[in-house]
């Protein structure tokens, strides 16, 4: 039976991507930071007739890592898919996001994928497996901006990642591929930070900015579909949404032309339309 390893599996895209595995069959083995919603998780799948089960992932920690592997791999066998989708979000520009801002970001968003791909891809390489990796990254891996500049940077990084990755290991049968999204339904605003403001600011942003991704973006359904498709096809680079698309194209097209849209919007016109989103949104409800 195939089994395969979704990392921030307890909400949002990590959430439909395990359904998605489960109902074609496989083993799910969901991690997540938050046990309660981790196991929510493979309550509902095991209620829909799959199979899953539970394990706590800090994918900060290399450390956590190298068990969590060991532990995967011990009582599963090397998986056949791992895919890399848990995420942070810190807001906020290039100033006011703080040196510990960006090490948190760089280190869970950029360093986790690496860790996961390189922990997994080993052992499948040892194995002699033909296994794929999914790393999650974003449409904005496409879009230098000064409204999150950490976030950016760090999905930059895990497409670059990904490629080399594909590059070395794609003759020995190891599929790797990277899926971008654009705007969906997730809880990374709800849980998100915005920088250079105090706690009490960054709370209302990040409410804020959550009624909109609730009300307005696309489901994760539509990301996991995504992440099914590059596993089946060997996919190098997915974007998921017609604006990631769109990003995809500019920034092969003209990079230059990317860099100075993108410099006309600036923080505080995203905060002003997080704001009256937000608002509006609460009045309706």
């Amino acid at each position: 039976m195939e089994v395969t390893v979704v990392s921030g599996a307890g909400s949002g895209i990590g959430r439909a991507t395990a359904q998605r595995f489960a109902r074609r069959g496989s083993t799910v083995i969901v991690s997540d930071i938050n046990a309660t919603t981790g196991n929510e998780t493979v309550d509902l799948i095991r209620a829909a007739g799959g199979n899953a089960v539970f394990r706590r992932l800090d994918v900060a920690d290399p450390e956590d890592w190298e068990h969590f592997a060991s532990w995967v791999c011990g009582e599963f066998g090397v998986p056949d898919v791992v895919v890399n989708n848990a995420g942070i979000l810190i807001g906020g520009g290039f100033l006011e996001q703080t040196g510990d801002d960006w090490r948190r970001m760089i280190q869970v968003n950029m360093m986790s994928p690496i860790f996961g791909s390189r922990i997994f891809v080993q052992r499948m390489a040892e194995a002699g497996k033909r296994g794929h990796i999914v790393n999650v990254a974003s449409a904005g891996a496409f879009l230098p901006t000064g409204v999150a500049p950490s976030y950016v940077t760090a999905k930059a990084g895990v497409w670059f990642a990904s490629q080399a990755l594909r590059a070395e290991f794609g003759r020995r049968k190891i599929g790797v591929s990277v899926v971008c999204p654009g705007f969906v339904r997730t809880n990374l605003a709800a849980n998100g930070t915005r920088g250079g403001v105090g706690d009490a600011g960054s709370t209302a942003w990040s409410d804020s900015l959550a009624a909109g991704q609730r009300r307005l973006f696309r489901s994760p359904e539509r990301v996991a579909a995504a992440i099914e498709r590059a596993v089946r096809w060997n996919l190098s680079t997915v974007p998921v949404g017609t604006e990631a698309w769109a990003l995809w194209y500019a920034s092969r097209l003209s990079p230059a032309t990317v860099r100075g849209l993108s410099g006309v919007v600036r923080m505080p016109l995203v905060d002003k339309a997080i704001e009256i989103t937000g608002k509006a949104l609460g009045a309706v409800l």
